[in-house]
């Protein structure tokens, strides 16, 4: 598990590094949790005691939209139908509004920086309600850049002479993280925060904290930095805006407010609406006005439903645990399959917890550095122990391999239980091909041992390549012969099963030859082999004791194929076929017809083929007519016409001198002419396996 245990200790102390220095990394951290927020938790619940009056578009063009008898009857609005900025005695009138109206405290997310000649009756308002109206202040820096305060933006003078102290001002700022998205709220600052000195004296008060303290005395005023919980920033669930201008319209007054009824003892925030006024921000939301701000952060602490944000050491904290859970996830786990369903769940789960976190305990998980640490480490775990997996099944493979057939060795690994499952003993079709060397007695107790050795392992080597080439399988060794098969592990059908076995005896004879002019070059003797291939039902399955059993064939099938083989010493040829590979490979292979023999110990004859090629090459002309020639004389024999088989295969050895085939029977006609039987059936019988 050192491995594994390093590549989570590297990830985990990349993602710290990451989280501390690397301001992408925030801002992608700081979106992921946006999406989680936004779609994974619950959005605060406005309460029915707020109220958004919205100086939008509509109020802003409300001398272009409104009839001439609603702008005579009102001064407010002949007044708002001026350019703004508007005369200031409009806020008077407004506040003057909404207090008639029963309101609890009135705030104006707005600045009044610099006095106007319309300031006395707006001050008279601010003074005549000083105990439930609140208007903005401003601090221009972000306090947590470390930036000395030059500037802090009050009312003018002649509206608050003293803002500083003033209960009535409260600022609007709302300072956002490094990627410029608004997720908190500061209450209060101290002096030292605002302007970066010493003195701690001066704690300036937000909009929000000041309108708590003015509808609800009795209420404690939340800390310094809280998490927001946003109500959804657009529809019915969100804070609805009122149009401002609406206010003085007697009949909407009547028919929309209930004559004020619907403003009595709410807390009424008036401020922009829109980007008109260049007063939107970025939250988790989307777009808020900076009135909806203020109404969210009033919202929280009215319900006390403020989410606790982590601090760094928390976050780094959960990372570092982080990436401990997924080094003991990839411990626990040895198959990557298992662990990779496991990573899947546990990250779910991680999502499931941080949004019941979030919802009921009012507390911010680090979501996207956690994660990345626990996925990131446990997808390298997986995929390290998938390398360690792989290689240990690829050395006990060539272990495997050196005892066990290649496709034997991929079945096992591969389909184990398949496998295990006809070890018990299944019957199958197979392709059964068998080898044995010339004379291998004699030089094995001639040659030298240690070269013996050599050579057979060479020649192993090669018989074997050309068995794995076509996906056949070792069955055994037996001294100096090789049973192979085909179809006992998996098939492609009988006919590709034979011609496959065919075509590895054609290239096991082809090799051969290779090996001997090598050996003869380094003086070493030449060997010659026959091979048989029959085609049959076969049982498969583990044949041997409790101590040891191998997987092998047994049956009619590979007895037959063994006297094949014995039958190419017969015929002085070095690859024969019986009549069911044959009847499969007819299309595939150019085959002659040699003989109609009973074997040893078997009571029904068979018809043998040599393969004289491949199709669909065709055979050269001598060949041709060789082939020809011989089924001719093969049948004025299998009638018993012996005298004319006799000449038949004169002629036949006349095309191709030499011929061990024509060779036999030109003797065998010979003596059965002068000794013909009574019985004829055409059938040769061995007296010999």
């Amino acid at each position: 598990m050192r491995g594994v245990a390093v590549l989570c200790a590297l990830c985990t102390a990349a993602v710290l590094v990451m989280h501390a220095t690397c301001v992408p990394f925030h801002l992608v951290e700081g979106q992921v949790g946006d999406i989680v927020m936004k779609h994974a938790t619950r959005p605060a619940k406005v309460d029915p005691r707020l109220v958004y009056v919205a100086i939008d578009d509509a109020t802003m063009n409300a001398g272009g939209t409104l009839f001439p008898d609603d702008l005579a009857a009102s001064p407010a609005l002949r007044e708002m139908a001026t350019a703004f900025p508007w005369p200031r005695d409009v806020y008077a009138m407004v506040i003057e509004r909404l207090m008639q109206a029963g309101a609890k405290v009135v705030a104006l997310d707005m600045l009044f920086p610099v006095a106007r000649d319309s300031d006395a009756a707006f001050k008279a308002a601010l003074d005549k309600y000083r105990d439930r109206v609140v208007i903005g202040s401003n601090f221009v820096d972000d306090p947590r850049l470390g930036a000395a305060r030059t500037n802090y933006t009050m009312p003018a003078t002649d509206l608050i002479p003293d803002g500083y102290t003033d209960d009535r001002v409260g600022y609007v700022n709302f300072w956002p993280d490094v990627d410029g998205v608004i997720r908190t709220v500061k209450y209060r600052m101290s002096q030292s925060e605002a302007f970066g000195t010493a003195e701690n004296g001066q704690i300036y008060r937000s909009m929000a904290a000041r309108v708590l303290q003015k509808s609800a005395p009795d209420r404690p005023i939340p800390g310094s930095l809280r998490g927001l919980r946003f109500a959804p920033a657009q529809g019915p669930e969100g804070f609805q805006p009122v149009s401002l201008y609406m206010l003085f319209l007697p009949k909407a007054w009547k028919e929309n407010f209930k004559d004020g009824a619907v403003f009595k003892d709410k807390i009424v925030v008036v401020g922009p609406y829109g980007n008109s006024l260049k007063d939107q921000v970025p939250t988790p939301f989307g777009l808020m006005d900076g009135p909806e701000l203020h109404l969210n952060a009033i919202n929280d602490a009215l319900h006390g439903d403020f989410v606790s944000i982590p601090s760094e050491t928390e976050s780094a904290l959960f990372i570092v645990v982080m990436g401990f859970a997924a080094f003991g996830l990839a411990s626990v786990l040895n198959r990557p399959l298992l662990l990779g369903l496991a990573l899947l769940g546990f990250s779910a789960a991680y999502l499931v917890a941080t949004a019941i976190s979030f919802d009921w305990l009012h507390r911010a998980i680090p979501f996207f550095a956690p994660l990345l640490t626990f996925d990131a480490s446990s997808v390298l775990a997986l995929y390290w122990k998938w390398l360690l997996e792989r290689r240990e099944r690829t050395r006990v493979r060539r272990i495997f391999e050196r005892f066990v057939s290649k496709n034997v060795v991929k079945e096992v690994i591969e389909n184990r239980a398949s496998y295990l499952h006809q070890l018990g003993g299944v019957r199958k079709s197979a392709a059964i091909l068998m080898t044995d060397l010339r004379g291998f007695t004699t030089l094995a107790e001639e040659a030298d041992s240690t070269q013996l050795v050599a050579q057979l392992n060479e020649y192993f080597t090669g018989m074997v390549k050309c068995i794995f080439a076509t996906n056949g399988t070792v069955d055994k060794f037996v001294g100096d012969a090789i049973l192979a098969v085909w179809g006992n592990i998996r098939s492609d059908g009988p006919a590709a099963d034979a011609a496959l076995a065919v075509k590895t005896g054609l290239r096991m004879l082809d090799s051969l030859d290779a090996l001997n002019k090598d050996w003869v070059q380094r003086g070493w003797r030449a060997w010659k082999m026959g091979i048989g291939i029959n085609f049959g039902e076969v049982i498969f399955g583990a044949i041997g004791s409790e101590e040891k059993a191998d997987p092998t064939v047994i049956g009619d099938a590979v007895n037959s194929a063994s006297r094949l083989e014995g039958l190419t010493k017969e015929y002085g040829l070095d690859l024969l076929v019986g009549e069911t590979v044959a009847e499969l490979v007819r299309d595939d292979f150019h085959l002659q017809p040699v003989d109609f023999v009973r074997m040893k110990g078997k009571t029904h004859a068979i018809k043998v083929y040599a393969v004289l090629g491949a199709k669909p090459a065709p055979l050269d002309a001598r060949l041709a007519a060789y082939l020809e020639k011989h089924e001719t004389a093969l049948a004025c024999y299998e009638r018993g016409d012996f005298e004319a088989a006799f000449a038949q295969f004169g002629e036949v050895l006349a095309i191709k001198p030499g011929d061990p085939v024509a060779g036999v029977y030109v003797e065998r006609c010979r003596e059965l002419a002068g000794k013909r039987p009574e019985i004829w059936d055409g059938v040769f019988v061995m007296k010999t396996k």
